[in-house]
């Protein structure tokens, strides 16, 4: 994508939060606050005027002196000024291009929305601003100026922190008019949905904030730069960085409908991957690459257990392989439990939840057998190529049944405690190294806990055989009220 915007006509929206209004949010050393700033020059280095740059910073105390020194107009980042900004001062302008940066926290919703929380956003009012709302105000012909280049280095991890919230999370939405036939939107993320964007602490950056920068450096001046080439410069820079984090993009064009989609549109591949409950996944990087080479081998896939007596992680082995290869099943991610209601139902229950199916259909299919329900579902899912994860199965003759033909777009994992007598290929899973379980206690009970009892927390890990339940357990016992690690 190659946009033709003169300086003169081109605008910035840039905002950096490292310090809350719920201080325990705050970003620990900082960093976005000076990656906004250095954006912010950025800009104004390749011509575009100050009074063209709103600049909405919240930082550490450490780092105001960052503010004082940088020649710019600093604005508060409230949720009230930034929407203030976007619909009086920028909406009514006339320009070829907005840049729109952002570093702070966010999340993903239940509905799939992207959230951006805002200075002023604490455990009781979650001040934030839609950012699927705002994009498509922005195209909208409320908005005036035609193209926009969003960048968002923000997580998107489920809202694990909104305890005691209930329903859909309040938020400033922007309310848009008809879409305009002359605007491109480009949308550069920091990471795919449920991930984390990780911030380099030593050098007070983020990693995705870094790479934009380091790639439009080579861009060697041109403004505005190749957004296709930075978007592949970053991403190979992170794939080299191995931050299990993966930036993404969508790029629209309102006037022919297109939208082009780099690994996937996040808002578009429908799941429902199970919610992780591991503080920190360590020790199975290796484990991930061989599921990965696995399933692309051949259709179905067990993660089995060698100990046979289960908590080594199985099911947490699937859920991290489901998020990291998301993008390679736009037909979508099924997750069922051979445990609870019929299978046949649970399937049924997704593709009408996601939309393959219309809701009147559930009650005709009941004439069919249970193996008429399930070869409609085959027939008719989404398309594109399918992950089924079968979690936790005692008994093979419950999943026999609904298991799609082989050599189709469906590719089958399946968890379980057995080990022997399997017709399938199988990832056989174990204890963790003895790195590795010091490594995850060590994230359990805190750093400094385990270095004062090294080698007993080294003989603790031993004694549970290295195996994640065992120091989860440990653990918990250990934070109990006047408990120390010994």
């Amino acid at each position: 994508m190659q946009l033709m915007a003169k300086p003169e006509r081109t605008f910035g929206l840039i905002v950096g939060i490292e310090k809350y209004h719920e201080t325990a949010w705050n970003v620990t050393g900082g960093g976005p606050a000076d990656d906004a700033l250095k954006f912010a020059h950025w800009l104004h280095l390749h011509g575009v005027p100050k009074e063209n740059i709103r600049l909405c910073l919240s930082a550490l105390e450490e780092n105001q002196q960052l503010i004082g020194e940088c020649g710019l107009t600093v604005e508060l980042a409230t949720e009230q000024n930034i929407s203030d900004i976007v619909t009086n001062f920028l909406s009514p302008k006339s320009g070829d291009l907005l840049y729109i940066f952002w570093a702070g926290h966010g999340l993903i919703t239940s509905e799939r929305e992207r959230r951006l929380f805002c200075a002023d956003a604490n455990e009781r009012n979650y001040q934030n601003l839609n950012l699927n709302s705002l994009l498509v105000y922005l195209a909208s012909d409320k908005f005036q100026i035609r193209n926009h280049i969003c960048i968002v280095d923000a997580c998107a991890n489920f809202p694990l922190l909104l305890r005691g919230q209930s329903g859909e999370l309040p938020g400033k939405t922007f309310f848009n008019g008809q879409p305009r036939k002359d605007s491109q939107q480009f949308v550069l993320l920091a990471t795919r949905e449920g991930e984390t964007a990780k911030v380099n602490s030593e050098n007070k950056t983020g990693y995705f904030s870094q790479a934009v920068r380091e790639a439009f450096t080579a861009a060697n001046g041109n403004f505005p730069p190749n957004m296709r080439k930075v978007t592949e410069a970053v991403k190979q820079r992170f794939i080299s960085l191995d931050k299990k984090q993966l930036p993404t993009y969508f790029y629209s064009r309102s006037w022919d409908g297109d939208i082009e989609k780099s690994h996937f549109n996040p808002f578009d591949i429908p799941h429902n991957i199970q919610q992780s409950q591991a503080r920190k996944f360590v020790g199975r990087d290796e484990q991930i690459e061989q599921l990965r080479q696995l399933l692309q081998a051949n259709d179905i896939v067990a993660i089995t257990d060698v100990t046979g007596q289960g908590g080594v992680g199985k099911t947490e082995l699937a859920i991290q392989y489901s998020e990291q290869y998301l993008g390679d099943y736009s037909g979508g991610c099924c997750w069922l439990n051979p445990q609870e209601t019929d299978l046949g139902t649970q399937l049924l229950e997704f593709g009408i939840s996601k939309k393959f199916f219309d809701f009147k259909i559930f009650e005709s299919l009941q004439q069919f057998s249970p193996a008429g329900r399930v070869f409609y579902c085959w027939d008719n899912w989404q398309d594109g190529k399918v992950l089924l994860v079968f979690d936790d199965v005692k008994d093979w003759k419950q999943i026999q049944s609904y298991l799609p033909l082989q050599g189709s777009r469906f590719k089958v994992l399946i968890t379980t405690r057995q080990n022997t007598g399997l017709t399938y290929p199988s990832l056989p899973l174990g204890e963790l190294s003895p790195d590795a379980a010091l490594e995850l206690l060590t994230i359990l009970l805190g750093k400094d806990s385990v270095e004062k009892e090294l080698e007993f927390a080294k003989r603790l890990c031993r004694f549970v055989d290295y195996v994640p339940i065992g120091l989860y357990q440990i653990a918990a016992q250990c934070r109990e009220p006047g408990r120390v690690l010994c």
